[in-house]
């Protein structure tokens, strides 16, 4: 046969197999029908030659199976130079695809359901029939090419010239014998006449093929065939898209040779995600390092905790600590919070979970990330946005989609080998290999299908200022530094300046032996000969963040330590965190009985967990090696200790050389101006800034060493005059106080670059009430104000009384102070004026932020349902104890006052990872806060009734309104008719003691 098949040149008749000409059934007997040709017969020398099929082509064929009452069309592609062909049948509707991959051995056979089996082809002559051991059912067939084989293999028949379907053509007939299924039947095959002109080009082309013989049944009868195949739209090359050839999309062939490898990914990379489902298009950017173990993804949340809301958001997770980060990046909130098992770039350690019951999360790698694994397997190239890409696909059952682990097939796209990629950051590496473009995940039992687009993927290393979580430590929990690097820094040296302080952030954090991470806001700065490197160290993450919490639950019998007398489950994680007898891996806290209880047994989400509901279970989240974080201060001390020593040193590889650098001084007495926020210190949002403008030879103080926010804040806490700007030199960090208030005089403002101009602006400590009044009847009273920080100004400094709040009125230029809270006015008193402001004291004002701590409760009341800003207006009022401080608990909405405070030492503050401490700093009138609880709220009386005092003072009284409420009735006459006096200020007051303040 091989001979016959070299001898005629026809690759295509032994190896590659394509269309359908014959259907028949499993049959177990032989039958008789015809006999091969004689050697007279196929030697006619009349006979033109046998034709030959292109080395290409498509056709479409219709089957008429007579003996069975059916038709069955198909589509047939032969590529012989690429080795590949398919076939596609339909019968009643359903659709059988053939995949005939020779370079690698494989028949693929999709079945209507789109469930694909996989079998080797062979060389003999079974492989022409395509499937005699598949399953029940299959339709058993030989291609065009097969049956140009066996008419050569039984011997070929010239019959003679006919017409089929109007066309005139060349017959031929041959008798076979098909081993395989005990079938004899003749072949008559027609090809178009030499001289007809084909629509292909195609000298001679299949136009029929017939059927006719026997077969013998299952139970010994002999069963009669008759088939009729007819070739239509025969093309002598292959137009259709090369998808033809390959398996349909989303289906998968188990047992399929892999003959591409599984990406590689690096150990770190960047890109941008466009998540496409059934409610919409979401937008992720991430940032993966697994050498230093971070991440942080950018996304937009629905509300769920810890946002509550849907502002962008950017979750920074350090699988050092098993801490995450949660950043509200439109208000700068932020909350410290354990990684969550359903995170995308969690997962369990199995491992170390089966060896010790523990609930231990690691970082996904990045083929765990993207799910490549060896259930993927090639399945050939497609185009996704235009790209050619090489596309895998594999079935699976643990797709993490919100925190359920769902059945379905995974479709990646991957730019092909043959393509290029090439970025525009200005990294090393341009673009790299295998870069994923696409990820179809389709999920069967939902069902549902989600597509997945990357963009902009870089393989390298995200710049580690991309993590940054100073949003989430402020004031005592941060140190900001500056080093000094003394060297020649030429133009040639600054063009590494990414490499300066990369290497000095790495050298900062060995040096403290904290992480990176914990090294914020980094920047480097060359000068001719020095440089510097200044940043901010911030604290430890809570203990209590890197602990699962299980409410409800303890874990009996397994309790190793046990303490009493623990005030907070923050104290507990503390002990359990630093605990050297053995390795802690959960904990029980009885908040009732201030128990803490130790285990060295972890066990995920509770399965041999009893219930308790006084206590709570916590489970650490992270490896048990992990060791206890540097605190603060001694981060801070081991960065001196070092650069004392000379141990802080970087080297720049340089092309032609290595340069070592030497830290040689570090100091904590910086400024912050290159930044310039005012909005992020408290104490500058009292000011309005004014950027390179001074007011000259006004200076009452200068003082040096001073970063901006202290500059602010001793202009607020002088005592030696009333401060009410300030200018700063950012280059030489010198402070110029003044009394002068430039608004009221704006010609004595100039321009000078490198300074700036703070104007205080008194209207920070109110909250204003728009198109509101409340004071009218109020009985001091200013005119001729011109803007509502000078009225600000009057009620600060205001000593008749306590002023709490005041009313501007522009269309009249009137200030009206009072000495009553929005909050506290009766409902009458508060009208509607669209040419008047209301502005009561923001009690936040007194009292100094410590996040993330608390101080134990002494004297206490706690109230519900608040928010901060009210809960200190409730500590400044409180008149049954001296409210010294209170805790704000955000996750409860709950208030806790109490007389303990931690100015002087009096207690110790507590790390809490969900409340923040507020001391007071000030009483109202800006006076040193002391505890005496009877400087403004005086005893009230509490015997009844009238004395004969009272009634004469209330008689006097009586005539005094009388003055009053005609005062009052000139002003609402000025007011409504918009006149004022004169152009001299009036100001009305009281000189008479009242009862209270209140």
């Amino acid at each position: 046969m091989r001979s016959l098949c070299n001898k005629q040149g026809s690759k295509t008749i032994c190896r590659l197999c394509l269309i359908s000409l014959l259907y028949v059934q499993y049959v177990t007997a032989q039958a008789q029908y015809c006999q091969k040709p004689t050697d007279a017969q196929t030697n006619n020398p009349n006979a033109p030659p046998f034709p030959n099929l292109p080395s290409s082509f498509q056709t479409r064929i219709e089957a008429a199976i007579i003996d069975k009452n059916y038709t069955m069309s198909g589509e047939e592609y032969f590529d012989n130079p690429n080795n590949q062909a398919s076939l596609s049948l339909m019968r009643s509707g359903a659709i059988y695809k053939l995949i005939f991959d020779y370079a690698n051995d494989q028949l693929f056979y999709v079945q209507p359901d789109q469930a694909c089996v996989v079998h080797n082809l062979t060389n003999d002559d079974n492989n022409l029939l395509f499937g005699l051991s598949f399953i029940k059912g299959l339709p058993h067939v030989f291609t065009t090419s097969g049956v140009l084989h066996f008419a050569k293999k039984f011997g070929e028949q010239y019959i003679g010239k006919t017409q089929i379907r109007g066309v005139y053509v060349d017959h031929w007939r041959t008798c076979m014998y098909w081993s395989a299924v005990k079938a004899n039947f003749t072949l008559d095959y027609y090809f178009t006449d030499q001289n007809w002109v084909t629509a292909a080009g195609w000298p001679q082309i299949p136009v029929r093929a017939e059927v006719t013989g026997v077969m013998i049944q299952s139970d010994g009868t002999t069963y009669k065939i008759h088939h009729y195949y007819d070739y239509t739209d025969f093309r002598a090359a292959v137009y259709a898209d090369h998808t033809v050839f390959e398996t349909p999309s989303g289906v998968v062939c188990p047992g399929r040779k892999q003959t591409r490898m599984i990406p590689q990914l690096n150990q770190a990379f960047i890109y941008r995600e466009e998540i496409i489902g059934t409610g919409g298009v979401q937008e992720v950017d991430v940032y993966y390092d697994d050498n230093y173990s971070l991440l942080r993804y950018d996304f937009r949340p629905s509300g769920q905790w810890p946002y509550g809301n849907n502002d962008a958001a950017a979750e920074i997770h350090d699988f050092n600590t098993g801490v995450a980060y949660a950043i509200d990046k439109a208000l700068q909130n932020c909350s410290i919070i354990p990684i969550q098992n359903g995170s995308f770039d969690s997962t369990i350690n199995v491992t170390k979970s089966l060896s010790t019951n523990a609930f231990v999360m690691r970082m996904k790698t990045p083929k765990q990330i993207f799910y490549l694994d060896s259930n993927f397997t090639f399945e050939g190239q497609r185009f996704a946005r235009g790209l050619l890409c090489d596309v895998f696909i594999s079935n699976r059952s643990d797709f993490s989609l919100g925190g359920f682990m769902y059945a379905a097939v995974l479709e990646y796209y991957f730019l092909a080998m043959s393509q290029t990629s090439a970025n525009n950051d200005g990294n090393t590496n341009p673009g790299g290999s295998d870069i994923p473009i696409q990820l179809i995940v389709t999920l069967p039992t939902v069902p549902q299908t989600i597509t997945y687009m990357f963009y902009d993927f870089d393989q390298e290393n995200p710049e580690l200022t991309v993590f940054d979580i100073s949003p989430c430590f402020s004031g005592a929990d941060t140190i900001s530094f500056k080093l000094t690097f003394y060297g020649t820094y030429d133009a040639p040296v600054r063009v590494y300046k990414q490499l300066f302080l990369f290497e000095t952030l790495n050298a900062v954090a060995a040096a403290t032996g904290a992480s990176p991470l914990r090294i914020t806001s980094p920047q480097f700065y060359f000068q001719d000969d020095k440089a510097f490197f200044v940043a901010t160290l911030v604290d430890a993450a809570p203990v209590l963040a890197k602990f699962k919490q299980i409410p409800g639950m303890v874990l009996q019998n397994h309790n190793d330590i046990s303490y009493t007398s623990i005030s907070s489950a923050q104290d507990c994680a503390s002990y359990c965190y630093t605990n050297t007898n053995f390795t802690c891996l959960s904990f029980d806290y009885c908040p009732t009985s201030q128990i803490c209880s130790l285990s060295r047994y972890g066990q995920d989400d509770g399965k041999t967990l009893a219930t308790n509901a006084q206590c709570s279970h916590y489970l650490k989240t992270i490896n048990m090696n992990s060791k206890p974080e540097v605190p603060l201060q001694t981060a801070w001390m081991n960065l001196k200790n070092n650069v004392t020593k000379g141990a802080v040193q970087i080297t720049i590889n340089f092309p032609n050389k290595n340069m070592q650098y030497t830290a040689s001084d570090v100091s904590n007495a910086i400024t912050t101006g290159q930044s310039r926020n005012p909005s992020a210190v408290s104490t500058l949002n009292q000011f309005q800034l004014l950027n390179n403008k001074v007011v000259p030879n006004y200076d009452d103080l200068i003082l040096t060493g001073l970063s901006v926010d202290d500059c602010a804040a001793s202009c607020v806490t002088e005592d030696a005059f009333v401060c009410s700007s300030f200018e700063y030199d950012y280059n030489s960090g010198t402070c110029y106080l003044s009394h002068i208030h430039p608004d009221e005089t704006p010609k004595l403002i100039k321009n000078q670059n490198g300074f700036d101009l703070y104007i205080r602006d008194y209207t920070a400590k109110f909250s204003k009430i728009a198109g509101t009044t409340v004071l009218s009847n109020s009985d001091t009273i200013y005119q001729n104000i011109y803007d509502e920080n000078q009225c600000a100004k009057l009620c600060v400094d205001y000593n008749g009384f306590n002023c709490k709040s005041f009313d501007f009125c522009t269309d009249i230029g009137t200030c009206f102070l009072g000495k009553t809270h929005y909050y506290d006015a009766p409902q009458v008193n508060i009208k509607s004026d669209l040419l008047c402001n209301h502005w009561s004291r923001n009690y936040m004002d007194d009292f100094k932020k410590k996040a993330r701590y608390q101080i134990p409760l002494v004297n206490n009341r706690i109230v519900s349902g608040i928010d901060a800003s009210q809960c200190a207006k409730l500590c400044v009022q409180e008149e049954t104890f001296s409210c010294a401080s209170f805790n704000y608990c955000g996750n409860l909405t709950e208030c806790r006052l109490t007389t303990n405070s931690i100015k002087g030492g009096q207690v110790i503050a507590q790390s809490n990872a969900y409340c923040d401490l507020y001391t007071r700093q000030s009483f109202p009138d800006g006076t040193a806060y002391t505890p005496n609880p009877s400087k403004y709220y005086k005893t009230k009386p509490t015997k009844s009734g009238y004395t004969g005092g009272s009634m004469a003072g209330l008689a006097i009284g009586m005539i005094i309104l009388g003055i009053i409420a005609a005062f009052a009735g000139l002003m609402i006459y000025l007011k409504v008719a918009h006149k004022t006096t004169d152009d001299v200020a009036i100001q009305f007051k009281r000189h008479f003691n009242d009862e209270t303040d209140g």
